[in-house]
């Protein structure tokens, strides 16, 4: 996968913050409700593919990371929930939640 399809972004709102990664058409998403504090993680109910799927993100410092594939959602939804948080400045309810 050529490196311009992998993006990391952060949004903040007061103490929240909500992290994007994105690889390719497809992105995972994280909430922290205040510093410090356990956050949520994405997952989609929609997804039908193998459990033992993975995608691969590339992190702002280069690390690599493998999450579920069924934690990802279309990059369109992922970019909605981002623009959300930076307009409601709370956790997008239209994406499902898992407590970390």
């Amino acid at each position: 996968m050529a490196e311009g399809r992998f993006e990391e972004i952060w949004v903040e709102a007061g103490e929240q913050r909500i992290r994007a990664l994105i690889s390719g058409e497809r992105g995972w998403l994280m909430y922290l409700p205040s510093a410090g504090a356990s956050g949520f993680s994405s997952r989609n109910p929609e997804y039908a593919g193998p459990a033992d799927a993975t995608i691969e993100y590339c992190l702002s410092n280069g690390q690599r990371d493998f999450h579920p594939a069924s934690w990802a959602y279309p990059v369109d939804v992922v970019h909605r929930a981002r623009d959300y948080f930076e307009a409601e400045e709370k956790r997008p309810p239209f994406i499902e939640w898992h407590a970390d």
